[in-house]
């Protein structure tokens, strides 16, 4: 214990000794010592944004080539990383897949879309659930763990699908699917 003390000590006047060195550097050099202030903040803040910037690279290329060849299918497309919202907002009318890259449920919705491609009447956009799943699956009110397809009308969401409620999912899927964006059909009949 007396160890830790006398260390704990030593790295305190270490510690005291180099703040002063520097205050005294700093007292008689103003102007360059505001310069090399300066410098390593530009230097710190330049760093740190391209990291950030680097870490978006980083996933979508990950996108690229883990996710992406993974899609089945002529009218499936991937969506690129972080850029649901603004394709979304951007599409007169859209459908969006939105489902983890993995599991027994996308096997399945893989296997169907694959076998009853040419019976779909519409592309899909596919946006892996990997990154930001919990904001993302607030902000789309969805179960990051499920599939979802959402049907979206000038960036409004207009009508949903969840996988995991149909019932006969090998017969009921595609039919399903070709629906959703007939999703005012049912208002219309109501009236």
């Amino acid at each position: 214990m007396e160890r830790i003390t006398q260390l704990g000590a030593a790295i305190k006047q270490g510690a005291v000794a180099i703040y002063n060195d520097l205050e005294k550097w700093f007292s008689a050099n103003q102007r360059r010592g505001i310069l090399t202030f300066v410098g390593i903040i530009g230097c710190v803040a330049l760093f740190s944004l391209s990291m950030v910037v680097a870490q978006a690279h980083i996933r979508q290329s990950e996108y690229e080539e883990i996710i992406h060849p993974q899609v089945t299918g002529t009218r499936i497309k991937p969506l690129d990383y972080d850029q649901e919202d603004d394709f979304i907002a951007k599409k007169k009318a859209v459908s969006v897949m939105f489902a983890p890259p993995h599991g027994d449920q996308r096997n399945k919705v893989d296997a169907i879309l694959a076998g009853q491609n040419d019976d779909l009447n519409r592309d899909f956009y596919y946006y892996p659930l990997v990154y930001n799943t919990v904001n993302i699956g607030k902000k789309y009110g969805i179960d990051p763990t499920k599939i979802t397809f959402v049907f979206f009308e000038k960036g409004v969401e207009k009508n949903r699908l969840e996988f995991s409620k149909l019932e006969e999912p090998e017969t009921a899927l595609i039919p399903e699917l070709n629906r959703l964006s007939m999703w005012n059909i049912k208002t219309i009949d109501e009236k």
